[in-house]
């Protein structure tokens, strides 16, 4: 059977470079023990074990963004590592993800730092967790095959499909 690929998305610019590169290298190590492929921006950006901060120059985004697209467009699911942090390119590849793609995005909080429950991202959201542990769950759950990839889509489909061009219709006429 294939694996599943995951798109490990994750707050980097004005961060400190170990710290990112720490995380990302915990996160893959467990996700490929659960079984996952893990695409991941931080290792293909070759980001440098270093107590320095992020940021990458124009010239070299011209090569990493549309790279990271793909790696978008080739992975199953995209996992938000930092939902937390005002990440602009982060949140740049969510919205693509599930927004472009109409694929699933599950957003994964630090332990114990959950939305409450009547926050906007608990109830918009394809699924919200505070540990890896249940995003794993969730995604072999509910994505783990292309059977229930191929359900979940059609559920959303059905579900917001009609109301959506029903929206952008009357936007044509404001």
């Amino acid at each position: 059977m294939k694996k599943l690929r995951i798109y490990a998305a994750r707050a980097m610019s004005g961060r400190i470079k170990a710290d990112v590169v720490a995380e990302a290298v915990t996160d893959k190590a467990f996700l490929e023990r659960a079984g996952f492929e893990v695409l991941d921006p931080v290792t293909s950006e070759g980001v440098e074990d270093k107590q320095e901060l992020l940021q990458s120059s124009k010239n070299d985004m011209d090569v990493f963004w549309p790279r990271d697209k793909q790696m978008i467009r080739e992975s199953h699911i995209l996992f938000h590592m930092s939902p937390h942090l005002n990440s602009a390119g982060a949140w740049q590849e969510v919205g693509y993800k599930r927004y472009h793609l109409q694929g699933p995005v599950v957003h994964i909080y630090p332990e114990g730092k959950l939305p409450p429950e009547g926050a906007v991202p608990r109830l918009e959201n394809d699924y919200v967790c505070d540990s890896l542990v249940d995003a794993v769950e969730y995604t072999l759950r509910v994505h783990g095959t292309f059977l229930k990839r191929t359900i979940w889509r059609l559920k959303k489909l059905n579900r917001c499909l009609p109301r959506s061009f029903w929206h952008q219709l009357q936007e044509w006429f404001k």
